[in-house]
């Protein structure tokens, strides 16, 4: 076989490998149209990986109210920082991480984000995230049974923004439920549910929103 045809065939059994016996490799590459992994801190770019910077790269974390409170509601997790950023992903846990808590309501993402296509618990960057944005706004689904969200206990979001192919950074934010901080920031706003507020900077806002990126490749449609 030529060198390239070699490679191909390589990896065309290691993928095989992977989907049939559950192999599992991580981290893995990230890409521009979903987070290569579900694991924080699980970015690999080419052969020599970058290591994260210290730090958070003055990127933050906010979430509106009702915040971590109740059960159930729908809560804007605001990412932002004061440098545009290509990639994140996105997920929250229980303190001790033995579980992820809550969902994303994949409807209400805005352009250039989406519930990751291979861990649903996980929120990512799609094909249409552009490189000029600085704020994403992801609508996450509180947990639905009080007993995972008792008082004093402690949800935990895992960050992961990638800046560029050598530049990113891995951070965590904590919120205490039952307090005036877990109850998060009433100024913080969900983009309209079905919409997409970046395809029209008009006065009308967004059209309607087309599939993520990973969910069109899943579906067949790309």
């Amino acid at each position: 076989l030529k060198p390239a045809m070699a490679r191909g065939v390589a990896m065309s059994i290691a993928i095989v490998a992977i989907a049939v016996f559950g192999l599992s490799i991580a981290p893995v590459d990230a890409y521009s149209s979903v987070a290569g992994s579900c694991e924080h801190a699980g970015v690999v770019h080419g052969i020599e990986a970058a290591p994260p910077q210290k730090g958070d790269g003055g990127y933050k974390l906010r979430i509106g109210h009702p915040g971590v409170n109740v059960p159930g509601a729908t809560v804007p997790v605001v990412l932002t920082g004061s440098e545009p950023h290509k990639g994140f992903l996105v997920y929250a846990v229980d303190d001790e991480e033995t579980k992820p808590l809550g969902a994303w309501d994949n409807a209400a993402m805005p352009d250039g984000c989406q519930a990751h296509p291979q861990c649903s618990h996980a929120a990512t960057h799609d094909a249409f995230h552009n490189t000029g944005i600085t704020t994403d706004v992801l609508p996450w689904i509180a947990p639905a049974d009080a007993s995972d969200l008792p008082k004093q206990s402690i949800v935990k979001f895992k960050v992961t923004v990638v800046r560029d192919y050598e530049t990113w950074f891995a951070f965590e934010q904590t919120f205490v439920v039952g307090t005036e901080e877990g109850a998060g920031e009433k100024g913080l706003k969900l983009a309209a549910a079905g919409m997409a507020p970046r395809a029209n900077r008009g006065a009308n806002g967004g059209g309607v929103r087309a599939p993520s990126k990973g969910a069109a490749v899943l579906g067949g449609w790309d």
